[in-house]
C-alpha cells in the first residue's frame, strides 16, 4: 500500500509547492531517509521540481488545457507499480486543478487508487487575506467531491494575515464545522520576517 500525498487548491500563490516541499522535506529526514517519490504536474510553472534535491519528476497530463487520457494512465500506472512502502508527494498545481479534480470525480479514480490499497491525504493550503473565501470554498468543494475514507491535512498560510473573518479562527468557521469529520491536521505556516521569506 503506497501513501499519495496531493496537495491542492483552486488559486496561484497560495502555498502549495511549499506545503509539498515542506511535507517531502519532513519525510525524507524523518520518517524515510532518503526523498520520497516526488511528481509535479503544473504544466505552466513547475515550482515544486525546481526543488533540485528532492528530484522531484515532472508528469504532463495536459493537452489543450484538458486531462489527456494516455498521459494520465501513465501517472495511475506509476502508482500501480508502486512497492508497499512508497510515499508519493505529488504537487497539482493551480493550472490542472479543475481539470484533474473533474477527470478524478467523472471517473471515480479516488475510489479506484483506494481500492488497490492505497492511502491518500489531500494537502489543501488555506490563505488569509483576499484569498481566504476562495481556499476555504475549495476546502469545502473538494471534501464535497471527494471518497470520506480520504483524509486532509490543512495547511493555515498566514503569509498574506491571519486566516480568520469576523474574528473568528479557521478552527471557529463554518467551514471547519463542515469539514472537520474529514481533517486529519491543522499545520499552522507562521508569517515570517521579510528576510526569512526572501531565504
Amino acid at each position: 500500500m503506497a501513501l499519495i500525498n496531493l496537495t491542492l487548491g483552486i488559486k496561484g500563490g497560495i502555498g502549495k509547492s511549499f506545503v509539498a516541499a515542506l511535507l517531502a522535506q519532513y519525510l525524507m529526514d524523518n520518517v524515510l531517509g532518503k526523498p520520497p517519490i516526488c511528481i509535479d504536474l503544473d504544466y505552466v510553472t513547475q515550482t515544486f521540481a525546481n526543488y533540485r534535491g528532492l528530484d522531484v519528476k515532472y508528469i504532463d497530463l495536459e493537452t489543450d488545457g484538458d486531462i489527456e487520457k494516455r498521459k494520465f494512465d501513465i501517472f495511475i500506472y506509476k502508482i500501480a507499480e508502486s512497492q508497499d512502502d512508497d510515499v508519493f508527494v505529488v504537487d497539482c498545481g493551480r493550472n490542472m486543478y479543475t481539470a484533474l479534480m473533474n477527470y478524478m470525480k467523472v471517473n471515480d479514480v479516488f475510489t479506484l487508487l483506494l481500492q488497490m490499497g492505497n492511502e491518500i491525504i489531500l494537502h489543501i493550503p488555506i490563505m488569509g487575506g483576499q484569498e481566504l473565501e476562495d481556499t476555504m470554498s475549495a476546502l469545502r468543494e473538494i471534501a464535497a467531491d471527494t471518497p470520506q475514507a480520504i483524509k486532509i491535512s490543512a495547511w493555515i498560510n498566514q503569509y498574506h494575515g491571519a486566516v480568520e473573518s469576523g474574528g473568528k479562527s479557521f478552527e471557529q468557521s463554518v467551514t471547519y464545522t463542515q469539514t472537520k469529520d474529514r481533517i486529519r491536521s491543522i499545520t499552522y505556516i507562521p508569517k515570517w520576517r521579510e528576510d526569512m521569506q526572501q531565504d
